[in-house]
């Protein structure tokens, strides 16, 4: 078991609830659209707190920028641009097949492409080992899971009288909107390979006088400024063809609304913050172990909340048994990659 295993594999799991749960303040948001929302959200956990942060962690942090070559911030600027522009094919995807089916096509393919990709990327040796096989095992439970639990969601949309009408969009148009989570759950994914891939700038950032356990998040700091850009522009789009603008101040609630999306943002980027402490405490195999574990988490931890919060009151019997048994394989395969990878990894 490698040294810190066991608070990696805590912290990666605390990510993952952070991450479930940081929509939840959403639901007090009086008089604002989403693109309102949204455009505070990303303005503030994508460019004010990972630079400040970073600023913090890192006592010289403009001159370890200005004395890393420009091809040290290539990785973090890449991923940042293909996860911007999968924040835009989820919107657009999830619009076009309903929400239940979306999230759950983004959440298997995201467990898949974030851990199995960073396997076979970073440590291909493992693949025909115990611990592959151990984690491909996992894998499969959790990604049953969420199609369990997705099926339980679409079905929970069509009854009850909270239930939510089906996308009324031709063949081709719900074709597209499939085409768009899949592409999502894998552009989503694209932080943790710029994470892992930007090596030498965590370097340079020791150099500037950063403890190498927080020498990273001047990784995240590129990465999700450089995707705020495509946040930015949809937002702005959505805000422009709806004519939301006038929202912020027309609302009433402005001071309220700016202090849960803030809240919000705070949730996020501490999830994502922790998965990346918890990603370097799990050994080589951090970037797959630790997305599998904060991507699974963020579904289950996200639809507990929801249940103690009344979203599948009034379900009936057999949508409630497919969601208990889809939440049952996640955390099934949670304790299956956790427990199996500990003792052979």
């Amino acid at each position: 078991m490698p040294e810190g295993f066991l608070a990696g594999l805590g912290l990666a799991i605390v990510a993952g609830f952070c991450n479930g749960a940081f929509m939840l303040p959403q639901r007090y948001v009086r008089g604002w659209q989403w693109e309102n929302m949204w455009i505070v959200f990303a303005s503030v956990s994508q460019v004010l707190l990972p630079w400040i942060v970073a600023s913090f962690a890192i006592p010289d942090l403009g001159r370890g920028l200005r004395d890393s070559p420009r091809e040290f911030l290539l990785p973090g600027i890449i991923a940042g641009l293909i996860w911007g522009m999968g924040m835009v094919t989820y919107g657009l995807g999830v619009k076009m097949i309903g929400v239940a089916a979306g999230n759950a096509l983004v959440a298997g393919m995201s467990t898949v492409a974030g851990s199995l990709g960073p396997l076979i990327v970073y440590t291909p040796e493992k693949i025909l080992t115990s611990v592959g096989l151990i984690f491909f095992a996992a894998l499969a439970l959790i990604v049953g899971g969420i199609y369990i639990y997705g099926k339980a969601g679409v079905q929970r949309e069509k009854e009850g009288p909270v239930a939510q009408p089906a996308p009324q969009g031709t063949r081709s148009e719900f074709r597209a909107g499939l085409i768009a989570c899949l592409v999502t759950g894998v552009l989503g994914t694209a932080f943790i390979y710029g994470f892992a891939s930007s090596t030498e700038l965590v370097k340079g950032a020791v150099n500037a006088g950063a403890r190498p356990s927080v020498a990273g998040y001047v990784v995240w700091a590129v990465i999700f400024s450089t995707g705020y850009i495509s946040n930015l522009g949809y937002s702005l789009y959505r805000m422009k063809q709806n004519q939301t603008a006038g929202a912020f101040t027309q609302s009433g609630h402005f001071l309220s609304n700016s202090a849960l999306t803030c809240l919000m943002a705070a949730l996020w980027y501490g999830g994502v913050l922790m998965y990346g402490t918890a990603a370097g405490a799990l050994g080589r195999l951090g970037p797959s172990v630790g997305s599998g574990i904060y991507i699974s988490g963020t579904v289950l931890f996200a639809n507990l909340l929801g249940w103690m919060a009344g979203e599948w009151r009034g379900a009936s019997p057999g949508v409630i048994r497919g969601y208990v048994t889809g939440l049952g394989f996640i955390v099934a395969g949670i304790t299956v990659m956790a427990a199996g990878i500990a003792f052979t990894g």
